[in-house]
Parts: structure tokens; C-alpha cells; sequence
């Protein structure tokens, strides 16, 4: 007994030490809206996985990963949820998943920031995501939005009825 005690705060030690806290997504929404044809087509994926290990007052020893399946990919209509799975767009058949994974978490203003590797169909890019933190209790939030050119990723190709750039939201709430 008192050896299953003591492995027990072996492991509990470097939550404690390090301050951090480990969330579990409970509630997601992850969206993107682009400009195709004058206009906005919102996408929304499921099948969110994510790591989210975070905590304000130890930013440097936090991190955050997320993944979506790609082929959960609506938009509204069957036919173009098809079409964005086609080896022009995601290539779904090749690749599986959208992921994202925190660099760097910073302080910026009244909220967040972070340094992200994006990766969208094996191409993966910096890119600074502002997001918002807020918790109550054993409950947290994280919300974010930034904006990705398309073609950077492979994407589609050059097209004059949409657009390249793409806005991303992502939204979880997760418990401790």
C-alpha cells in the first residue's frame, strides 16, 4: 500500500511542481469561412482530438495540440463536402487529419497568443493564433481565430470565384 501511495505522488509531482493543468475538451466548434462565388461559405469539422495542458501563470511549459478529420468536413451541401475531399482540396484518402500545435504561448494584451505549426495535407506553416482563456473553477475556454491563405497549404488552385484566404474559429470547452 504505502508503495502504491508513493508511485502515486511520483506521478502527481510534476502537475504539482509545474503548475499545470491538463484539460479535456468536453464542447467544441471548429468552423472556417471563406468567400466562394460572393459568398461566405462556413465549414465545419468534427472529430476533434486535443492536448491542451495550460496554465496562465507557467505559459512557457504549456502546450496545446488539436486535430480534426478532415473528411468530417460540411458545409451544407453533400456534393461540395465531396469535392473538398478530392485530391485538389484535402486529398482526404492521403490526409487524414488538420493539426495544430503550440511553438510558443505568450501574453498579448488582455489575452493570448501562440506560435503554431499548422498542418494542412503535409504542408506545415507558422501561424500566430490569438485566442481567450477563461476559467471558473474546474471549467475552462479557449477561443481563437486567425486567418490562413489556402493556396499556402496546397489547397485548391488559383481561382477567380474564391478566394484564398480563410478564416478559422475554434472554440472548446474543456474541464480539468
Amino acid at each position: 500500500m504505502k508503495k502504491m501511495i508513493l508511485v502515486s505522488l511520483l506521478f502527481l509531482l510534476p502537475a504539482v511542481t509545474y503548475g499545470q493543468t491538463k484539460w479535456k475538451s468536453a464542447e467544441y466548434d471548429v468552423s472556417a469561412k471563406i468567400k466562394n462565388a460572393g459568398l461566405t461559405v462556413t465549414s465545419h469539422f468534427t472529430g476533434l482530438k486535443a492536448d491542451l495542458v495550460f496554465s496562465p501563470e507557467e505559459l512557457a511549459k504549456s502546450s496545446l495540440y488539436a486535430s480534426v478529420e478532415v473528411a468530417t468536413i460540411k458545409t451544407g451541401i453533400d456534393k461540395r463536402d465531396r469535392d473538398l475531399q478530392e485530391e485538389q482540396y484535402f486529398n482526404t484518402a492521403k490526409y487524414k487529419l488538420i493539426e495544430m500545435k503550440s511553438t510558443k504561448l505568450y501574453k498579448k494584451g488582455d489575452q493570448y497568443a501562440g506560435m503554431f505549426s499548422v498542418t494542412i495535407k503535409g504542408v506545415t506553416r507558422q501561424v500566430e493564433v490569438p485566442f481567450t482563456f477563461t476559467r471558473n473553477g474546474s471549467e475552462a475556454a479557449f477561443r481563437g481565430s486567425f486567418g490562413i491563405n489556402r493556396r499556402d497549404f496546397g489547397v485548391g488552385s488559383k481561382s477567380m470565384m474564391m478566394s484564398d484566404d480563410l478564416k478559422v474559429d475554434i472554440s472548446i470547452k474543456a474541464k480539468s
